[in-house]
């Protein structure tokens, strides 16, 4: 097995990380297309993330800043490469260009029934927050 690689996301990467995605038991919602991937990419600049090892991708990771907040999205490590610091690599990596950009806070959204993701954060240092998530689909 060769050393993973982390690199930012091209346009060209979209079939292959929907499939990632897909493999992981992400949930694709809207936005989560090549056409909105590319834009978001290009948008958030050294803040979409991917880890490769031999040519595929086995951890993604994206952020976005407003000027106020950072949102992370889409943190994702291979099923059969967790435990194995892929994730926390991306993270640390996002988590530093943010506070370059002067990113005062950064936030993220678990489903509550992922009880993994939850213990992940956790140990990554992030707290649960007080606050329920609104959604309309435009």
């Amino acid at each position: 097995m060769s050393a993973v690689e982390i690199r930012a996301f091209v346009p060209s990467d979209a079939d292959a990380l929907l499939a990632f995605w897909t493999r992981c038991g992400l949930r694709i919602r809207p936005g989560d297309d090549a056409a909105s991937l590319a834009r978001f990419a290009e948008r958030n600049e050294g803040l979409f993330l991917l880890a490769q090892d031999d040519g595929r991708i086995v951890g993604s990771a994206l952020a976005g800043w407003d000027g106020r907040r950072g949102w992370l999205y889409h943190v994702a490590t291979d099923p059969d490469r967790r435990r194995g610091g892929i994730g926390r690599a991306l993270v640390t990596r996002i988590e530093d260009r943010l506070r370059e950009l002067g990113c005062p806070k950064l936030n993220l959204i678990v489903w509550d029934d992922n009880e993994h993701a939850m213990a992940f954060w956790d140990a990554l240092g992030y707290r649960r927050e007080p606050t329920v998530e609104f959604g309309k689909e435009l």
